[in-house]
């Protein structure tokens, strides 16, 4: 594990670089696109140990910390959508500088989301993508983000009682917005707002290892996964859907893992590569 930065367009980000174990070079690699806010906060763990998991299966790995987020340079208020993808690009380049040549992106939540984003407009740069409990539809989960700071003013009866609507209205007028303590930029929003995974033009992909966390065996896997699933299929894509029983770990009050989505995980990819 090394940990580095790793220049974008002048701006400094802070990754961990786990090498291929019994390799000299990392001719294969896999980049983490972690989750938004407190979920990325949560799934630090996880992200380490799927890290070290496929570094012990022999390939390199590099898990990103995006602009204005963790220990890279920024104010999460800086941060944009665009700036993000830059992010990624730079990412890559620096892999390919270690002699990489097959690159996938593994994103996590609307991690997902934007590694889905970057693969549709990056060319032949990226084949593959493991999404975690992918965000597909942004306006969504803006929406849901929205209703913490709705949920935290009908607890305190001297906020003003604000609706989603309303802070979306904020938004797309190019206003800032504070949500649980983080200051959201209209140009990291709306274009979230504007995402919606089916409808990105994926047609470049090769493989897509979707993976959802269920609390137990009887629940069944969510109709937005399984619609996706078939349109990456109409798309001539090797496309499949893992259900894994284990804990929501970006979602939990304290911190979990999810170890079978790991081994499941570390499977899909064996047969990749």
């Amino acid at each position: 594990m090394q940990p580095l930065f790793i220049e974008s367009n002048v701006r400094k980000l802070f990754a961990v670089y786990w090498p291929p174990a019994g390799k000299s070079s990392a001719e294969q690699a896999i980049v983490h696109i972690p989750a938004f806010t407190e979920e990325m906060n949560k799934s630090r763990r996880m992200a380490a140990l799927q890290a070290r998991a496929f570094a012990e299966q022999g390939y390199a790995v590099l898990v990103l910390d995006l602009f204005g987020t963790g220990d890279s340079a920024g104010d999460f208020g800086e941060a944009t959508w665009s700036i993000w993808l830059q992010d990624i690009g730079s990412a890559i380049q620096w892999l390919k500088q270690q002699g990489t040549q097959s690159i996938a992106l593994w994103g996590l939540r609307t991690g997902a989301l934007l590694a889905m984003d970057f693969a549709a407009n990056s060319g032949d740069a990226i084949k593959r993508l493991i999404c975690w409990q992918p965000v597909l539809n942004g306006d969504v989960f803006v929406t849901q983000f929205l209703r913490l700071r709705v949920a935290a003013a009908m607890m305190n009866s001297s906020a003003p009682q604000e609706k989603t609507s309303d802070l979306r209205k904020q938004l797309l007028e190019g206003q800032f917005v504070e949500v649980a303590g983080y200051q959201l930029n209209p140009d990291l929003v709306r274009p979230i707002l504007a995402l919606r995974a089916d409808q990105l033009h994926l047609q470049n992909l090769e493989d897509v290892a979707i993976f959802e966390i269920v609390l137990n065996v009887a629940v069944p896997v969510s109709a937005s996964h399984a619609q996706w699933l078939a349109k990456l299929h109409q798309d001539g894509i090797n496309a499949s859907l893992t259900k894994v029983v284990g804990d929501p770990f970006w979602a939990t009050q304290e911190i979990s893992v999810a170890p079978e989505l790991i081994r499941q995980t570390c499977e899909q990819v064996k047969t990749w590569f």
